[in-house]
């Protein structure tokens, strides 16, 4: 798994959707098979509409099978519903198990 942070330089919404698509195209031409996005979680600085973006793009995605799924951060949890039904979930580390972090995005290829 790498990481990608969409929002490390604040850059608008339009330049972090053209990074996700290209980072998803990397991913997959190196046989990788998670990717972690590092979206925030709109405390400060607009990361908001990053966040809200990426994951409305990501459904997309999903819905059209060019990804299997995906997973906020916050959402990894034995007891959420979310995480039960998440396809790929054993390909997830027990790092990212851990973190629960609600600014991440984990994206299963």
């Amino acid at each position: 798994m790498f990481t990608v942070d969409l929002h490390l330089k604040k850059e608008t919404v339009s330049t972090a959707l053209y990074n996700l698509k290209e980072q998803i195209k990397l991913a997959r031409a190196t046989k990788e098979k998670i990717i972690c996005f590092i979206v925030g979680y709109g405390s400060t600085g607009g990361s908001h509409k990053i966040r809200n973006a990426v994951l409305e793009q990501l459904k997309e995605l999903k819905d059209k099978n060019q990804i299997k799924d995906y997973i906020l951060g916050s959402n990894i949890d034995i007891f959420d519903e979310k995480f039960h039904n998440l396809k790929g979930k054993e390909l997830l580390d027990e790092d990212c198990k851990k973190r629960k972090n609600p600014g991440e995005v984990i994206v299963i290829l």
